[in-house]
């Protein structure tokens, strides 16, 4: 006997529709920490570039969590104050275990991905940790021993994302090895990691690198806004020695500083420009303007108001208060945090009064 065609149109979604269900399977989160009691879990993500976050309860040291997609495809986890556990986004079954005395080692296990984070964690990062905690005075010394097992982890393990993870905080934070060794690794991922969200968050790192500036070398031009709004470029300044001050109002060695800078530019003001360039977001526009008046740094002050991005990223400015002198050309002198050394510089320069 035949079925009706309506009928095994139905039989033929419904099908359908249970094998989707079958292989979109969610991303739960199962955690047992002893001593989180009943606490409260709270879980970080960024969805169409806004933060989300969500908050579940446990019971008795335990939780279940069904995971958001994500735009990076991570959640990260927090049990206790500043301190989070990178969780990557995969279908399945994951579980967290550890101790809330000890929050920044919980064990992330189930999928692919975080079972390769979790190698990572156990045979290097946590192991180095316990040393440094053990002898704080080997910190320098553990350090580059760190860095050689993170890169040589990151060679054996070139289809995991977990590798652009690491190579990004390689190259955003150590930055202790030669460009040619970073791009050497980037290469050697896999094209399908290359294109993650962490594979190009290297490619856009290793290209600020290849382009920061360098002494002996013209800087970069940029247009930057100042407090007035009115666009200011840098090639403004040709002509005279240029010190460009990067700091922020939250930064109190630039603060500390200010008098010293004002001195400068007192002494050297026929010779040489001085030019701020603050590190600020947009909501944070009125406290730079107020530092601004209050400290008297009354020279041109430029801010894109893009925290750390635009010309701070562009320039690799990683510590506040960076100071660069340029010569009448443009050409990068000296590149210091210390005022002396940049003082210095002029002495031989300029002749004082």
């Amino acid at each position: 006997m035949s079925l009706p065609a309506t009928l095994l149109t139905l039989l033929s979604v419904s099908l359908a529709t249970s094998a989707f269900a079958q292989t979109a399977r969610p991303c739960q989160i199962t955690g047992n920490i002893k001593g989180l009691g009943n606490k409260s879990v709270v879980f970080f993500y960024e969805h169409n570039g806004h933060q989300q976050h969500d908050t579940v309860y446990a019971r008795n040291n335990s939780f279940t969590y069904v995971a958001h997609p994500s735009d990076d495809g991570t959640v990260n986890l927090k049990i206790v104050p500043s301190r989070y556990t990178s969780i990557w986004y995969e279908p399945g079954r994951i579980t967290v275990t550890g101790d809330v005395a000890v929050p920044g080692q919980l064990a992330v296990t189930g999928t692919p991905e975080n079972d390769i984070r979790a190698q990572y964690n156990q045979r290097i990062n946590w192991k180095f940790e316990r040393r440094a905690e053990a002898h704080s005075d080997s910190v320098a010394t553990l350090r580059p021993l760190i860095g050689q097992a993170t890169r040589d982890f990151i060679e054996s393990h070139p289809h995991a994302r977990t590798s652009a993870d690491l190579l990004y905080e390689q190259v955003q934070y150590s930055n202790d090895q030669p460009l040619a060794k970073y791009e050497q690794l980037w290469h050697a991922l896999a094209p399908v990691v290359q294109t993650s969200t962490q594979g190009q968050a290297v490619a856009t790192r290793l290209e600020v690198l290849r382009k920061q500036p360098v002494v002996g070398r013209p800087v970069p031009t940029f247009v930057i806004p100042d407090t007035a709004g009115v666009a200011v470029s840098l090639e403004k300044f040709k002509g005279q020695y240029v010190l460009l001050d990067f700091w922020g109002h939250w930064c109190k060695p630039c603060i500390a500083a200010m008098p010293h800078l004002k001195q400068m530019q007192k002494r050297y003001a026929q010779q040489m420009a001085v030019v701020g360039i603050g590190m600020e977001a947009i909501e944070s526009k009125e406290l730079w303007l107020k530092a601004i008046r209050e400290h008297q740094a009354l020279w041109t002050q430029l801010s894109e108001l893009k925290k750390d991005k635009g010309v701070i990223e562009q320039y690799n400015i990683d510590q506040f208060p960076t100071y660069m002198l340029l010569d009448k050309q443009g050409v990068l002198l000296v590149k210091s945090s210390d005022l002396a050394s940049i003082e210095e510089k002029l002495k031989t320069l300029l002749a004082t009064p």
